[in-house]
């Protein structure tokens, strides 16, 4: 294996820290993170109780940074992580090796764990996984090693990501699918999204025969890796296999192309074209031969994953920031549904009222008035008749109010009416967090029924 060099991996010691103002020592560091997740934590309670869109424990941090590296299989990821470990821990071919995700720790001398034992120990950070169930926590290791050049953070490989043979047959095609693939028999993109979410680097890797048409990296970019931009980093690797430019300009088309249909912006993020050292470089004939633009660029991502560290409080604070905001818009919008069923409500309740205050008036009238009683006794079974069927007539409606309210036109709906401002300003920031929580904001209300919910803390105390 070899090594990344210092040029490559700039040492993550804090030795060099101290020319740079932006730097904070580790105590500050420290405090930061602690309060971050203590303010991380004191919006949890309302989280459980509107059934908002934060996972469970997403208050919680791992026990040391690291960088998450997701893409198709053979994309060279697993050479990756051993060229910046500096050494072999990663098994690589051009089939999938396997199909775990792995974590490689540093620590004091080599040791492996399964996936029970990373889950079950609660230092490491990953207890939350067990929500995903017992067949991707035994698709979970743990591999600690000496000796590497990353002793401060951790680096985290996926299962490389495959079309299944239902998907290249076109019978599961469509990347605006928000569906949860169960073909690894657990969430794939839930579980990527979990990693994606706490990870300081993330590195979505593609390679020259597969160049974004794999349909599992598409959707995951669209539902796991949306609202990443700040530590998603692209990557074309192994881009010294291309024998003649023309390849190259193909391949690297086919990948922003692909890569259109999911972001949707106009101008796509960077694209790193990259390729990993072998012993024939330079040499070969190939499109690598003289082209050390391919060095510089892998140089650079280098450079980001040993950021890793340094990264971390920016992270964090951003991570807090984007929780605050999605739970912000959950309730706001669940606010604005809520008053309108309860208007219809109210509506509802004062004619019925008014039937029953009608009737029962008009029976004490007759009663006073001497009427006969067959008079009043007729008007008192008119008036319960009467009222008992409009609260059926009522009710009914209501049911069909609640289910229209709770379509996903009338929840656009409802994101137009209490986000105006920003919709009119053409804010991508507000417009992608509402991509986020859509899906399970309308899984929220239909599962706790709109008689049931309620806003129990005013939006402001969120801040």
């Amino acid at each position: 294996s070899t090594k990344a060099t210092a040029t490559s991996t700039p040492d993550s010691d804090d030795s060099n820290d101290n020319g740079d103002p932006e730097a904070l020592s580790p105590q500050l560091r420290d405090q930061i993170l602690k309060r971050c997740s203590d303010l991380h934590g004191s919006i949890m309670p309302m989280n459980e109780k509107l059934q908002g869109p934060l996972a469970k424990n997403s208050d919680k941090g791992t026990s040391l940074p690291f960088v998450f590296l997701v893409g198709n299989h053979s994309s060279g990821k697993s050479s990756f992580i051993n060229f910046i470990l500096g050494r072999d821990v990663q098994t690589a071919g051009v089939a999938p090796t396997d199909d775990y995700f792995t974590v490689v720790a540093p620590g004091p001398e080599d040791t492996d764990k399964d996936g029970p034992a990373l889950i079950g120990d609660p230092d490491m950070g990953f207890s939350a996984l067990r929500q995903f169930g017992p067949t991707l926590i035994h698709h979970t290791q743990l591999k600690v090693r000496a000796e590497t050049n990353t002793p401060s953070f951790m680096m985290i490989d996926s299962p490389g990501m495959i079309d299944s043979p239902v998907s290249q047959a076109g019978m599961q095609q469509g990347y605006g699918d928000s569906g949860n693939s169960m073909d690894r028999g657990y969430d794939f993109q839930g579980v990527v999204r979990w990693f994606a979410e706490r990870a300081d680097v993330v590195l979505l890797f593609f390679d020259p025969d597969k160049p974004g048409t794999t349909g599992e990296s598409l959707n995951d970019l669209l539902h796991s890796l949306s609202g990443m931009d700040h530590n998603l980093l692209i990557v074309l690797n192994k881009a010294d296999q291309f024998k003649k430019i023309h390849d190259f300009a193909r391949a690297y088309g086919s990948l922003c192309w692909n890569l259109s249909k999911v972001i949707p912006r106009k101008d796509l993020p960077r694209i790193f074209t990259m390729c990993l050292p072998n012993k024939t470089d330079g040499t070969d004939g190939t499109i690598g031969a003289g082209l050390q633009d391919l060095h510089q660029t892998r140089d650079d991502v280098v450079g980001e994953v040993m950021k890793a560290p340094k990264r971390r409080v920016d992270n964090i604070i951003t991570h807090l920031n984007d929780s605050v905001h999605l739970l912000l818009m959950h309730a706001q919008i669940s606010q604005d549904v809520q008053m309108k069923y309860s208007k219809l409500v109210w509506n509802n309740r004062v004619q019925e009222l008014g039937s029953l205050t009608a009737g029962v008036g008009l029976s004490v009238l007759s009663f006073y008035a001497s009427l006969p009683m067959e008079f009043t006794g007729g008007m008192t079974a008119v008036t319960v008749l009467g009222v008992g069927g409009m609260k059926w007539f009522n009710n009914s409606k209501l049911a069909e109010a609640e289910n229209q309210l709770l379509t996903m036109e009338e929840l656009s709906a409802a994101f137009q009416r209490t986000h105006t401002r920003e919709i009119s300003d053409a804010d991508e920031f507000t417009a992608s967090i509402w991509q986020r929580i859509r899906d399970n904001l309308q899984l929220s209300l239909k599962s706790a029924g709109m008689d049931s919910i309620a806003i129990l803390v005013v939006i402001t105390t969120i801040f």
